[in-house]
């Protein structure tokens, strides 16, 4: 497939790119107690209590922040990251002739930001540059251009009891774009 930006003239058209932030997260929180309590009295009586806690608790939230940004057809614009986590870049391939996005290995980094280049010939896809990636994108639909993940685990034992949580935070970065 033949790059739209080796293509001239392009559309003198402005592009509105839509980014998004999606973030969802995941706790879990689980564990066991004992209590054991023995006690003797007078005259050589004794008595004995025992108690045992189970406790499971699961939590979820999910979030979005989004900003839109305007630009002439070919030209770049600035997108403002709000994360605290880098983004793994997807990456564009062709399978069947048709433009496909995997997992790629380009990072953008956390709390900066990204140029981004739309270039579209007038056909229903755009060409997306982002750092040294491109990506092709249908017009006017939501996608998945960037991923971030963290897993957190943690298991505490003592004597009389065990707990474990778990925490999980994933985020996706999705871009629009449609021809204003």
């Amino acid at each position: 497939m033949q790059s739209i930006a080796n293509q001239n003239p392009l559309p003198l058209r402005n592009l509105q790119i839509e980014v998004r932030q999606v973030h969802s997260s995941q706790h879990e929180r689980s564990g066991a107690e004992a209590d054991a309590r023995l006690q003797f009295g007078s005259g050589g009586s004794a008595s004995a209590q025992a108690q045992v806690h189970l406790g499971q608790q699961q939590a979820q939230q999910s979030g979005s922040a989004s900003q839109q940004v305007l630009v002439l057809n070919g030209r770049s614009a600035a997108i403002t990251l709000r994360s605290s986590r880098p983004f793994r870049l997807m990456q564009t391939q062709f399978r069947n002739g048709r433009p496909v996005l995997v997992q790629g290995f380009v990072l953008l980094e956390a709390s900066t930001g990204f140029m981004a280049t739309p270039r579209w010939d007038g056909t229903d896809l755009v060409e997306l540059e982002i750092g040294t990636s491109t990506l092709v994108l249908p017009l006017g639909e939501w996608v998945s251009i960037a991923q971030s993940e963290t897993n957190n685990r943690s298991e505490r034992s003592g004597l009389l009891g065990q707990a474990s949580a778990s925490d999980q935070q994933s985020s996706e970065l999705q871009v629009r774009l449609t021809v204003r």
